[in-house]
């Protein structure tokens, strides 16, 4: 249930954050110039995480757990055994990312004639839009359920109606001024709505079969389980989103140092996380405790030093310009 619920809204609400900033930074340059820095941004970290990191890691890897030290072999047979949809991890939002900036390019005299034609839309509208993206996720999910993966990209299809989604509302908000309307986000609505569907959630998960321990019928196909997931799942993404976008307007509205530079380093973080993280993780496989405490004594270390590490990487000649 933890991992659902942070699936149903947090690589949504990326995308939207996402294209609201991409649609930014085109109205700011011409489409050329927004290419080549998207390729600089983009391109480069996803090559740098498949070709170094991904390759560091699991020699990393096989030192900690199975004691076998980094030789000249084993470098040169990690090399060999490269595949690039394997080895992107979850710099597959980086590379779908890059896909939607170029077709953000192609859309967006369209997207600019469109926006200024809307008006932030009524919470029943957005409540509407996301009722069909949801059904629209249901029947992607008939034929490709959940854990689908699309190998070359490391993307799981069943999700990819709700991101592009996401971003293109991010991208429309930003050229229809929406964000100048944030503070009007009703919290008394939203909040509350919030909650119920957290609350609504493991009442799903009992009735879809999680008491049995099989949740199959809920992940797709033609079944009643599976719709009632699919529309939660895309109800709760919007649902979460306009609740974090009022929460931080009107209470977290300034910066600091340290938020500052916590922004600034985010990129950085998210590349390189995944070497830290598993590092740590393998490091306490020996330590015998309940799962939920062992995740707790691990999150706020491992949050640090991603941050930190990051904090240092960002500033180092070369890769200053893409992270």
């Amino acid at each position: 249930m933890f991992a659902a619920a942070n699936q149903a809204y947090s690589m949504g609400f990326f995308f939207f954050i996402s294209g609201y900033f991409s649609a930014r930074s085109i109205s700011h340059r011409n489409s050329q110039t927004f290419l080549s820095q998207r390729l600089v941004r983009l391109g480069i970290p996803i090559l740098l995480f498949v070709y170094v990191i991904s390759p560091i890691l699991q020699l990393s890897f096989r030192w900690v757990i199975y004691d076998i030290l980094p030789g000249f072999e084993s470098v040169v047979y990690t090399y060999k055994q490269i595949e690039f949809g394997r080895d992107l991890g979850p710099m597959w939002f980086i590379m779908l990312l890059l896909i939607f900036s170029i077709l953000l390019i192609v859309f967006q005299n369209n997207l600019i004639k469109f926006s200024s034609r809307i008006k932030i839309p009524y919470r029943y509208i957005t409540l509407l839009a996301a009722f069909i993206v949801g059904f629209l996720t249901f029947l992607v999910r008939v034929q490709l359920p959940v854990g689908t993966v699309y190998k070359p990209l490391n993307l799981q299809i069943p999700h990819l109606v709700q991101y592009i989604f996401m971003f293109f509302i991010g991208a429309l908000s930003y050229s229809a001024g929406w964000e100048k309307n944030t503070t009007s986000i009703s919290l008394k609505f939203w909040f509350p709505f919030t909650i119920g569907l957290i609350i609504t959630m493991p009442i799903i998960f009992y009735l879809v079969g999680g008491a049995s321990g099989n949740v199959t019928s809920a992940l797709g196909g033609f079944t009643w389980q599976s719709l009632v997931f699919s529309l939660w799942e895309m109800i709760f993404c919007v649902s979460m989103t306009a609740t974090l976008l009022g929460f931080f307007s009107k209470f977290f509205d300034k910066g600091n140092k340290i938020t500052r530079e916590l922004a600034s380093s985010s990129y950085a973080t998210y590349i390189f996380h995944p070497l830290i993280l598993v590092i740590f993780t393998a490091l306490l496989q020996e330590f015998q405790i309940p799962p939920l405490l062992k995740i707790t004594y691990l999150a706020f270390p491992t949050l640090v030093v991603c941050f930190f590490t990051a904090s240092l990487l960002r500033r180092l000649p070369g890769l200053n310009s893409i992270l």
